[in-house]
Order: C-alpha cells, then structure tokens, then sequence
C-alpha cells in the first residue's frame, strides 16, 4: 500500500487514491467538479464532462479530500456544503455515494441518507466550506453528526485494502444496492472477527479480571462476537440455542446454560455503544442462512492465538494443503487416492485432508476432542471435506496404545504389505521445549514418546514434530510419510542422532515461508517432505522446490548432511592460544544462521560463550575469515536453517580473499572491541595519517596490514576508514575527554550517540 503521509501535494494524493482503488478502466476521475475535491465516475459516459450535454455523465462518488489526519464529521460537512449548490442545479445527476478521505481512512456514505439536511435553515449555507472554525460550520457538522454518525461506513487505508476494493466493486456498478454493509460469509467472517476485537471488543465494559473469569468458564471473546454476528436489530434471532452469549437490546446477556447463573447481570459498552454500531454499519448480519450453521461450527477458528500457540498448532493454509496434494500425486502417481492409505494423525479441524475424493481410505485423528468435534460436524455441510464419520476419531497419537485405532486402521497398520500403502499424511505441532521460534516450557516432557525415544533422538527430543516422526517410523515400519515441519532435522547439529536413527529415503517436496501459516510470524522455511520409510537411506544432499507466497517454484535449495561444521574448524586453534597474545576474545554459538547475531568481536569478557582471537598471525586471519564467513551473507527466510560448514583449504593460499576477510572484519558493525576495556591493538592506521593529538598504545594492526596488499575493494574501504578516524581525530584534538585510541566501535559511538535506553543509534 503506497505510503500516503509522504506524499506533499494533494492532487498527487488524490490521483493516487484514485490509482489504487478505482484505477480500473471502468472509472473515470475528475479532480474538481464545482470545488468537489474528488469525482468519480462511469468511464464510457465521462467523455460527457467535456462536452456540451454534461448530464450523460454518471457520477458514482463525490468526496473531500484531505492530506494529514483530520475529522471525518468536519470533511463531510465541508463536502455537504459544497455540493448542495451542484445538487440544486442539477446539472449532473447526484451520486450515489458521498465520501472523504485523508491519509489514514476513508468514508462512505448514501447520498440518500443526506438529503434531510439540505432543507435545514439553522445555519448559513453560504458560508465558505473551508472555515471550520465558525460558529455556522459548527452548526453544520453537528448537524450532520447527528443525521449520519450511525450510517457512514469508515475504512482504515493501510488494513482494510481488500474491503475497501471489495466495497468499491459490489457498489459502484449501475443498479447497484445503495446500502453500504457487506454480507458475512464463511470465506471473510474470521477476517471480520480480527478487526471485531480492534475495533468493538475495547469498549465492552468488562473489567480485566472479568475476562479471566469468563475465560476459565470457557467463555471467549469470540462468544460476544458471535452474539453480535447471528443478531438483527440488536437482538439474536437465529441459532440462539448455540451460543454462550446472546445479544439483547444492544446488551451481551449469558444463556442460562452456559453460565447465565454465574453471570447475571447485562452488559453494556463504555462508549454507550457508538463504537458497535459504527462497526456493525459495515457488515449485513445476520449471515445469509446458506453460511450461517458453517459459521456456527466453526468457533474453533475464532479461538484466540495464544491458546493456539499454547497447543503448538500452525494450521496449514489452503495453498499448502493444495500444492502438498499435488507433490504427492508427483511421487505416488496421478491414482494415488485409489491405490494408498492416507491418515492424518495431528488433523486438527481437518483443513489438510479438504480436498481429498476416496473417504474410503482416509482416516483422520487429534488429541482434541473438540477438533474432532468440529470434523465430524463439517462432514455434511463442507462438500470439500470427504471423510466417514466412522473414520474420525480422538486419538492422543503420543501417547496412546495403538490397540485404540479403529480396527480397519489397525488391520492395515498390523499388515506388512498394506502397511506399505500407508501415507501418514500430517502437519504435526511445532512447538520446542527450549529456545526457539516456538519455544513452550515443557511442551516435550509431557508424552510417554520422550523416554521411549530419548537416546535416540538426543537433543532433537526437544522438538515435539520430532516425537512424531520418531513414533510413525518406529510403529509404522515402512509406510510412507508426507510431513509439514521445520528444516532442523536435515541439517541440524542437534538432529545427528535423529539422523542417524530414522534412516529413510526422500521423494520429494518443497519450502514455503513460514509467515504464510497461521500465527507464525517469523522469516524462516517450513517444508513438506515425503519420506519412503522402508528404504533404510538418508541422504547426504536433499534438493526442495523452493516456492513463493503465490505458490510458484522460484528456484531449488539444498539441505546437507554428514559434513564438517565451521565451529570445528574454528575450534581446531584453541590448542595453540597463548593467553598473553591475545588481542580480543571472537565470540559465537552454533553454526547456522539464526545465530550470527551471537558472532561478534571484543574485549570484554563473557562467561556465556567461547572466546578465541589470539595474537599469532595465522590465528588472526582464520578468525577474520571465520568473522567475515558468518556475516558477509545476507539472512532470509531461505536460507534461515543453513549450517556454515568446514572449508576446504583453497583459502590458505587466496591472499586476496584473505585480505578482504580482514577489512571487513575491521569495519563490521559486530566488531565490539571497545577501548575503555583494555589496549586498542586494532587501529588500522598510524597517528600521522590521522593527524593524532598523541601516540597510540598500539601499533599491532597498522604494522599487520603494511605487509599486505590489497583488493581494490578492500583498499576502497581503507581509504573511506582512514578519512572517518581522521575527521574524528579533528573533532577531538583539544577535548581530552575522548580517547586518542578509539575504535571503530568508540567512533561510531560518538557520533552516532545513544537513545534513552543507552543503546547506540543506528545511524549519525
């Protein structure tokens, strides 16, 4: 969405909301039209405004414009002012819409609905429309405050994109119905829920404390949404039986069988309400009666994030579900559903077996009884949903007996033959029990497969998709698995041991960006890989599609396994330290690269990591080389899950790449070394070259880099160093506050300074 505080001009503005949002060849736009700021009209009748018959132009909007952030009730008052004079020579037809925007929101009103103030004579209609400050513009705004205040419809420009365009295409046609709400249905109502509890659920008047006890009863948020959505007149008039909370005279009232008794009294809104009905303006409800029971059903997709997160649950968007059918189908053949077995043992609501044709041979299980609650439900009103209600079933695939399963399940599962026909087809929980994306305390002690697999799974059984890749492999011999889960387990140093023990042969499967699911919020890979778990081979190289938000291969990625580790290399030089060498401590922790961050160089000591810069001339370079390795890659979402491996010994004889590592490393934002913590060996230059007030107490590294030739590059940025020390040097000759042997880190400190928080800036 363009950025529109930063645009000056207000007819670059108002072009560029007409570009965004009505930019279609169907409309046409006038900037000014009798001083109405804004016009929009039919494309094929606007030649009409030029000509001599102005009348055969069909306006569909007249709206105020503002840059900044003003009043709604003060830009719609300037427009009706304005445009009562158009509307009375009627030489164009009145819209039917009115509006005004600024750079935060815009508006909607039915023109109808305006009409009784023009016949209002409490004020003077001459006044001129910009003057909000006098006493008749007062008059005029309260006014139409009064007329309108609960039938305009208000958009915010950088959140409700969509229903704005939505808004725009339903109503601006001819013929087109002059309300100004949206219907529900079962593809917007959780969309419409988010902005609900923005934008009502602050001004329900119900203490803090309150909310804890509605929820420890079950009562959520979403009870009072839904009491909202399923009324009509402020009152609940369909499918009451169903709901905690009903609505009743624009108050929340509690059914007598959901906790009526516990809660008696009804509750009203902070605001007297106007913050309801000015959302309720948007949407018709109830929801047309073909949505209506879906939606119902469906209160599991309204239960708050953290809840899901505490479960560890990332549900699999649709575009996934798809393109995961579809790699399967590449792996098993275009008859797949006929020819295996397919069960989803963490189904959750069931969205990743939507679209599957042979209910015969689909079996579906979740810990949670309401999810499997909410399955059986949509089996006969999702037409998409093909599953026999005998084959849904609560199952605690963790720790459950396997002699629990559905006999014609356990009959395949007992077979070998059959058993190879099995696709364990599942999105399992991502949650960890220790840092982490996902990190839950305890979240993998509590199952009976944490002991049982422990000395094989190391410090992967921390992971909670590792226990259920560990259970299928070791229950379900030779079935095949179709897996969604993070990318630890193909590379990780902390999965050798699962990689050793499930020994299984990769078929196929792609990466999507784990921000396209579900509460995930981060930039890193989720993959969906198929695994032959009766070839006893897992592979040194895996190859995955790599897929964009759109679901189109961009490119492939590899994932590597069974080699060397940078941090070995690294480690290698600790025999040879001599303490009295040192010069500063390298800090770093595991290999990949979520935790560059942790790679850093100074003086101070730390007692969280191991440290290793040493005054010898071959340990120096290494650890540039090491420093520059680990940061000198750019960090996304792709290639968040890689290992920075052992090098060959190509770079011991690569003078130049040598030479680059080092510049780099002198002029790294990580490079932490700080003079206040003990004598600055890593001053670049020599006090002439920098016009210095005094001697420095080091020479080390401008003696280190006379004996080096350098990249043009590298020399580039020495030269850049070297007029950035002397400029410094300059600011500090006769302040002797400031050190004549600063660092790269001290200079940047002092120009830059610090916020509130003592933290450096980002820039000077």
């Amino acid at each position: 969405m363009t950025q529109y505080q930063n645009i000056t001009k207000e007819e670059t503005f108002k072009a560029q909301i007409f570009a965004d949002f009505f930019g279609k060849a169907k409309y046409g736009y006038e900037p000014n039209i009798d001083n109405i700021d804004f016009v929009v009209t039919d494309s094929k009748t606007r030649s009409g405004l030029f000509r001599d018959e102005p009348e055969n132009s069909r306006h569909y909007l007249w709206a105020e414009a503002k840059k900044g952030e003003h009043d709604v009730f003060v830009m719609l008052t300037q427009l009706i002012l304005t445009c009562k004079k158009t509307y009375q020579k009627g030489q164009y037809l009145a819209p039917p819409w009115l509006g005004c925007f600024d750079k935060t929101k815009i508006v909607f009103v039915p023109f109808h609905d305006i009409l009784p103030i023009f016949n209002e004579t409490d004020f003077n209609w001459n006044i001129t429309p910009s003057c909000n400050d006098s006493a008749d513009f007062k008059k005029a705004q309260k006014k139409v405050k009064e007329l309108i205040s609960t039938k305009i419809v208000i958009y915010n420009l950088k959140t409700d994109d969509k229903e704005i365009k939505e808004f725009i295409k339903t109503h601006f046609i001819e013929g087109a119905s002059a309300s100004i709400k949206s219907p529900i249905t079962k593809d917007n109502f959780v969309q419409i829920f988010i902005k609900w509890v923005k934008e009502v659920k602050p001004f329900i008047n119900i203490k803090k404390e309150e909310w804890t006890e509605f929820k420890q009863k079950g009562i959520l948020d979403c009870d009072f949404y839904r009491a909202d959505m399923m009324s009509d007149g402020g009152n609940v008039i369909t499918l009451a039986e169903k709901l905690k909370i009903i609505l009743k005279n624009d108050n929340y009232k509690f059914q007598a069988v959901f906790g009526g008794h516990l809660f008696r009294r009804e509750i009203d809104f902070t605001d007297g309400g106007d913050a309801y009905k000015r959302f309720w303006n948007k949407y018709e409800r109830p929801p047309a009666k073909v949505f209506q029971q879906f939606i119902i059903d469906r209160r599991d997709l309204l239960v708050p994030e953290n809840i899901r997160e505490r479960k560890g649950s990332f549900f699999t968007p649709k575009i996934w579900a798809d393109k995961s059918k579809e790699y399967i189908a590449k792996v098993f053949g275009k008859d797949w559903q006929e020819e295996y077995y397919v069960w989803d043992c963490a189904a959750g609501t069931g969205n990743l077996l939507a679209g599957l044709s042979n209910e015969y041979n689909v079996w579906a299980s979740d810990i949670e009884e309401a999810n499997v609650e909410t399955i059986q439900s949509l089996i006969d009103i999702d037409e998409n949903l093909n599953l026999l209600p005998s084959h849904v079933f609560q199952f605690d695939f963790l720790n459950d007996h396997f002699d629990k399963l559905p006999e014609e399940l356990k009959k395949i599962i007992n077979d070998p033959e059959k058993r190879k026909k099995l696709i364990v087809y599942i999105n399992p929980p991502y949650a960890e029990s220790s840092g982490g994306e996902h990190a839950k305390t305890g979240v993998a002690k509590d199952h009976r497969t944490r002991d049982a697999y422990l000395h094989v799974l190391g410090k992967a059984s921390n992971e909670l998709f590792a226990h259920f890749m560990a259970h299928i492999y070791h229950k379900i011999p030779g079935a095949k698995l179709a897996v969604f889960s993070t990318l630890k387990y193909l590379n990780s140093s902390n999965f050798a041991k699962f990689r050793y023990f499930f020994n299984a042969q990769y078929k196929g499967g792609f990466i999507c960006n784990a921000n396209t699911f579900d509460n995930v919020h981060g930039q890193f890979p989720i993959g969906f890989l198929i695994w032959d778990l009766s070839v006893k081979k897992f592979p040194s190289e895996i190859k995955l599609d790599v897929l964009n938000n759109d679901g189109v291969k961009i490119t492939k990625k590899g994932f590597y396994n069974g080699f060397r580790f940078i941090n070995e290399w690294i480690t290698d030089m600790f025999g040879v330290l001599s303490v009295s060498n040192m010069i500063g401590n390298l800090y770093f922790t595991s290999n990949d690269f979520q935790q560059n961050n942790l790679v850093y160089i100074s003086l101070a000591k730390s007692k969280s990591h191991i440290s290793h810069v040493a005054y010898n001339c071959d340990i120096f370079i290494k650890c540039s080389v090491y420093f520059a390795v680990r940061h000198c890659f750019e960090h996304t979402w792709i290639n968040h899950n890689d290992q920075f491996l052992f090098p060959n010994d190509g770079y011991k004889t690569d003078t130049n790449f040598q030479n680059d590592c080092l510049i780099y490393t002198l002029f790294h934002g990580k490079n932490n070394i700080q003079s206040q913590h003990g004598i600055n060996h890593w001053i670049p230059f020599t006090e002439k070259e920098v016009s210095a007030r005094e001697k420095f107490e080091s020479h080390f590294m401008s003696d280190f880099l006379k004996k080096k030739t350098f990249s043009r590059e590298s020399q580039d940025v020495l030269d850049t160093g070297r007029k950035i020390w002397k400029y410094y040097h300059s600011k500090i000759k006769n302040d002797k506050a400031f050190s004549v042997n600063a660092s790269f880190y001290d200079i940047r400190d002092y120009f830059q300074g610090r916020n509130e928080k003592g933290t450096m800036k980002t820039k000077s």
